[in-house]
């Protein structure tokens, strides 16, 4: 492909919901070369009112009017329809970033990765993760056997859900909603690219649905590494406040950084004091979301300009698909403690008589 890094991309983003509003139209304005010139959505109205609020000249509320007309589109849609949506784009030629998760099941995303295979079209998924400086250092680090020999890891990611939803899907759609597919994709795709691994294997998986979306989780697990199977835990909540950190402990130390953007790692070597060796990425300011997501869709872009491949592809985001599936195969019920208190009194009472 020649160089055509002059020359803007024109984009169209389907889906105007919050991360739509709040994440993807502000980073555009920090990327000169991508002009956004439509927006979709089913509700025309809010189309026509986030068309108007970014001064966007075109709206519509069925994307197929839209692909002749522009170069590349964003799928930002629920997850239900990310597949149909985007194998329709990717079949008339056009590049796609789709929002996480990439599809409900690993049969779905394995159809757009078909389509965009056949097609030779750019199909990237949003994993807005590995944007930040903490994790992009954390796996340099990790890369480097600073560690020494990898013996566990473990991550916790939990807060009072405060994101402002236009839809319900979150607690509706059970295979694609509830903090596993939501959050926990985050983690296990984080996980993995931080190993620079493509293999895991789940061992238990316990949350709190009643039949319903889960509001919290808990994944017992191992990441292939240098051809071992390396032990972890991942702790997800959407109704309390959790550490928010990822740990990769070595037998020379262990290193912490947050998974929620921090700019900072944290090494704690062993026969050392307590406190921790601060690490920053050289010459890298903290970067905010708004400056996360450009960051990501520059490197969309330059795909699609340059032939770069600096983005997250399709196929890396099918061992996370798989073992979402694998946990809502194998589910099993987490007893909370306000319910082991219930318990406890119940046969306690029952004990006494």
């Amino acid at each position: 492909m020649t160089n055509r890094s002059k020359e803007k991309v024109k984009l169209a983003i389907i889906g105007c919901g919050a991360i739509t509003q709040e994440r993807y139209l502000p980073a555009v304005e920090l990327i000169p070369h991508l002009d956004i010139t439509h927006v979709v959505d089913l509700d025309q109205e809010r189309a026509r009112q986030i068309a108007s609020l970014f001064q966007i000249p075109n709206y519509a509320h069925d994307y197929r009017q839209v692909l002749s007309q522009v170069d590349a589109v964003v799928v930002a849609t629920p997850p239900s329809s990310h597949a149909p949506i985007s194998i329709h784009c990717l079949e008339q030629g056009l590049p796609v970033l789709c929002e996480k998760p990439l599809a409900p099941s690993v049969e779905q995303a394995q159809a757009m990765i078909a389509a965009s295979q056949q097609t030779h079209t750019i199909l990237a998924v949003g994993m807005i993760r590995r944007t930040s400086s903490s994790s992009q250092l954390l796996r340099r680090l990790v890369q480097t056997g600073i560690l020494g020999d990898i013996q566990r890891f473990d991550v916790e990611e939990g807060h009072e859900f405060n994101w402002p939803l236009r839809t319900g899907h979150i607690f509706q759609d059970k295979k694609a909603g509830g903090v596993l597919a939501d959050t926990g994709t985050h983690i296990l795709d984080l996980v993995l690219w931080t190993f620079g691994s493509q293999r895991a294997q789940l061992f238990s998986y316990k949350d709190d649905s009643w039949g319903g979306v889960e509001m919290n989780a808990i994944l017992e697990l191992a990441i292939e590494w240098r051809g071992k199977q390396t032990p972890g835990k991942i702790e997800l909540g959407f109704t309390r406040k959790l550490r928010n950190t990822l740990r990769i402990h070595g037998d020379k130390g262990y290193l912490e950084a947050s998974v929620l953007g921090s700019p900072q790692v944290l090494f704690y070597p062993n026969h050392e004091n307590d406190k921790p060796i601060i690490m920053t990425p050289h010459n890298t300011k903290p970067r905010d979301m708004v400056e996360r997501f450009a960051l990501q869709l520059l490197d969309f872009s330059d795909a699609i300009l340059n032939n770069s491949n600096n983005y997250a592809s399709a196929d890396q985001a099918i061992p996370v698909i798989d073992m979402v599936e694998q946990c809502h195969h194998s589910r099993k019920r987490m007893v909370q403690p306000w319910e082991m208190k219930h318990l406890e009194s119940f046969f306690g009472s029952k004990s006494n008589e």
